[in-house]
């Protein structure tokens, strides 16, 4: 009688040795990849649309944000008057046109101040796995032009790459 214990042990090796490296390796690259990620930009609203909860804005803005290097971005904001909440979506474009994807949520602190956070969801080319997390102020002396300034951590997978 024949018996297979050899193949079936070397088949559980296997399934160890392979879940064990898969581990280490999703391991390194959570731990190993995050940078500070900060900017300044300078920008206008370029459009306004009423809104059933608010007014849509769509913000177009040029600067530089390392990582990035020269970057533009553009902005689509629910603005709440009524709470002077900030809500939506923001997509930075580097130099190179990789593109990082981000959550916008804040608010006005003063009728010249906004300050919130962008949550990163990735992007495209070297920002295609990214994720994390930057503080913002916006000031305006009128409404429709800008500065932003912003400053966290950001995690990519090809952010670290030389």
């Amino acid at each position: 009688m024949k018996t297979n214990i050899p193949n079936a042990l070397y088949k559980l090796l296997t399934l160890i040795v392979a879940a064990f490296t898969m581990n280490l390796a999703t391991h390194s690259v959570l731990a190993a990849e995050e940078v500070p990620f900060k900017g300044i930009v300078q920008g206008t609203t370029v459009g306004v649309a009423p809104d059933p909860a608010g007014v849509t804005l769509t913000l177009h803005a040029t600067g530089r944000a390392t990582h990035l290097g020269r970057t533009s971005r553009e902005e689509v904001l629910l603005f709440n008057p009524l709470t002077g909440t900030l809500n939506g979506t923001i997509v930075f474009t580097a130099a190179n046109g990789d593109q990082l994807f981000g959550i916008v949520a804040g608010g006005f602190t003063s009728p010249t101040t906004a300050t919130g956070t962008y949550s990163f969801t990735g992007g495209t080319g070297r920002f295609a796995e990214s994720f994390g997390s930057a503080d913002f102020v916006v000031t305006t002396a009128d409404g429709i032009s800008f500065t932003a300034a912003f400053e966290g951590i950001l995690s990519s997978i090809g952010s670290n790459k030389r």
